[in-house]
């Protein structure tokens, strides 16, 4: 399908439509967001937990193969639940089944971005809302809770992989670990410390040969 009739469906639809329902804490694709902003806030919030907790653990989450098992069916579940309008839904449903198979997007369609957020908001709102963790922060299938106690993450944790499983078709990866917030926190190509910001070794030599691509 054409690209321009994604951004246009993305532009004056799924935008203004959905983004005013996602969390404040979520980076990727949006406007005003994006990568070291995620950073910054994390920082923030992880300054803030050293001074009112001393001690706490990072609960550092990563979702396997995400666009691949985005469940085409649960997508449009969601997407109907809030949009009534039939001939957006008969447009969105041709996008969404365009290519083959029960899971996953195209990833090269301007939409698949959108409905990725879309389909992690719902995970969003129930870690935010039902689960009650102030510090959480997404960037698409990327996301930290900082939270007090060991055992707390550990109940966090395995809520969340139960909601994932049940609810989205999703799990969490061997990425996935809760460890001390005195380790830092890799996060959106960045090591993230409450008083220390730095570009990982793997993302410096990205930015380095790109760099050098730019001179040549």
């Amino acid at each position: 399908m054409d690209r321009i009739v994604h951004r246009w469906v993305v532009d004056n639809f799924l935008e203004p439509f959905f983004v005013p329902t996602f969390i404040k804490n979520s980076y990727a694709c949006l406007k005003n967001k994006g990568m070291h902003k995620a950073c910054l806030d994390l920082q923030k919030a992880m300054r803030h937990c050293k001074i009112i907790w001393k001690e706490y653990y990072i609960l550092k989450m990563d979702v396997t193969k995400f666009f691949e098992n985005i469940n085409k069916d649960k997508l449009y579940f969601i997407l109907n639940k809030r949009i009534q309008d039939i001939k957006l839904l008969h447009l969105l449903k041709q996008i969404i089944y365009s290519n083959k198979g029960k899971c996953g997007l195209a990833i090269g369609n301007y939409t698949s971005q959108m409905f990725a957020n879309i389909y992690l908001n719902e995970v969003d709102q129930y870690i935010k809302h039902k689960l009650h963790c102030k510090y959480y922060f997404r960037y698409m299938d990327d996301s930290v809770i900082l939270i007090k106690t060991k055992e707390g993450a550990k109940q966090v944790l395995e809520k969340i992989k139960e909601y994932l499983k049940e609810k989205l078709d999703l799990e969490l990866n061997k990425k996935t670990q809760i460890f001390k917030n005195k380790q830092g926190v890799n996060f959106c190509g960045y090591k993230i410390k409450e008083y220390r910001l730095k570009i990982r070794d793997r993302r410096e030599k990205e930015i380095k040969k790109e760099d050098k691509k730019i001179k040549i």
